[in-house]
């Protein structure tokens, strides 16, 4: 079955989508764009992009078996994800068994969603990195890791959404934080590297066939209630720094893109300066999760979900072309305390009155909130612009006073990291 839509005509597939959180639902909006059927999957029984889909089954996207057993019953055409680390090598790996299209391959998916591979080639190409140990042994892991100096940071190596990423300042942190680590790794190894202060920076970029585009570069601040977690409440762009800088964050998108051999497709790189010089600390080939695709647009211009999709269904001829505002742009992620989400206000308002270019609601009314150590425990975000830092800080603190997540008649919003 095929459909024109302009001057292009498309066959009709059947396609699975690995993942229901809120940004799916946009992929999955712009896959059905195209009239095609879309199938989904998700550990959870009831994840936000649900209700978008044509069918939707209860799976882990992490169980390839499962997942390979329903795309065999479905005659499933493609696979896909979007923003997402994990399902990605799920993708890659049942694709190639099944003969069917991806952007990349196993192999490749493997190196870019395991730390410790990753970290391999940033040794081996002289990509800045902080130093590491690898822990394989759970029961001898502190004799395998030797004479350290504090602080330093632990992690899984194949968890997404910061999931056990702790900094350790002492003997006892490190072996709680151990602990915890090899009890999410599916692969039990981990790693344990030096910790670099300095100021954490996002760069998004696309990969066309005129070479490797930076979109953005945003700024990154993380709660800092808990000095050892690393939860994300605030994506600010621009970022000041030094024409040096600026060459360092070109370079290493470029020469990740080159040693990977990546083409059209997106890269995320995460990374920290630190005394004017850029240290690497993970990178995707994908776009960045909480909504960072609507910031990516209002900094760049390029509407970067559109791309992915196309990509996605088989046009690597794309070429984009950012053009980057002047103005102060950032999107604010919104916490809560402990409680059930009865009710969340103000936003509508907020985005008819003009003071917020749109918002993002990443919990269901009725789901029970129990933490915030992670980006997956947002339960909103939303996206403001200005001329001048102070506007949008004034901005902010009228958005973040209008607000609020209600359990029954109690409010549960989380403003401490906003100073409220």
């Amino acid at each position: 079955m095929y459909l024109k839509i302009g001057e292009e005509v498309i066959a009709i597939m059947k396609i699975l989508v690995l993942a229901g959180g809120y940004d799916q639902i946009e992929f999955i909006n712009e896959l059905k764009s195209y009239g095609h059927e879309i199938l989904l999957a998700d550990y959870s029984n009831n994840p936000p992009a649900k209700d978008f889909a044509d069918k939707f089954y209860q799976i882990s996207t992490l169980d390839e078996e499962a997942i390979l057993i329903l795309a065999l019953k479905e005659n499933i055409e493609l696979l896909t994800t979007a923003c997402t680390d994990q399902a990605l090598l799920t993708v890659a790996r049942v694709s190639e068994k099944l003969h069917l299209p991806c952007y990349i391959s196993s192999e490749k998916a493997l190196q870019v969603t395991n730390k410790y591979y990753m970290k391999q080639i940033f040794s081996k190409f002289r990509i800045p990195s902080a130093s590491y140990h690898l822990l394989d042994n759970e029961k001898n892991w502190r004799v395998q890791l030797g004479t350290i100096t504090f602080p330093q940071v632990v992690k899984p190596c194949d968890c997404n959404s910061s999931k056990g990423v702790i900094r350790v300042d002492s003997e006892d942190e490190l072996k709680t934080a151990v602990v915890v680590a090899f009890a999410l790794s599916r692969s039990k190894k981990v790693i344990v590297e030096e910790f670099i202060a300095g100021d954490e920076i996002s760069i998004d970029a696309w990969i066309d066939n005129e070479g490797a585009k930076v979109l953005s570069v945003s700024g990154t601040s993380k709660i800092q209630e808990d000095k050892n977690e690393f939860t994300i409440f605030q994506s600010k762009y621009p970022v000041n720094c030094i024409d040096i800088v600026k060459k360092q964050i070109e370079n290493i998108v470029l020469k990740i893109a080159d040693i990977f051999e990546l083409n059209n497709c997106p890269l995320l790189v995460q990374a920290i300066i630190s005394n004017d010089f850029v240290y690497v600390i993970e990178f995707s080939v994908r776009m960045g999760g909480g909504t960072k695709y609507k910031l990516v647009e209002y900094m760049s211009g390029v509407n970067i979900m559109r791309t992915y999709v196309k990509r996605v269904l088989g046009n690597v001829n794309q070429i984009v072309r950012p053009v980057w505002r002047k103005q102060k742009i950032e999107l604010d992620y919104v916490y809560a305390y402990n409680g059930t989400i009865k009710k969340i206000v103000g936003l509508s308002e907020l985005k008819k009155e003009g003071i917020i270019k749109d918002y993002f609601i990443y919990k269901s009314i009725g789901e029970k909130i129990c933490k915030r150590s992670t980006s997956s425990d947002r339960v909103l975000g939303f996206l403001i612009m200005a001329n001048s830092n102070k506007e949008l800080e004034q901005i902010r603190h009228t958005v973040i006073t209008q607000i609020d997540i209600c359990d029954e008649d109690k409010s549960i919003i989380y403003t401490r990291c906003y100073e409220i």
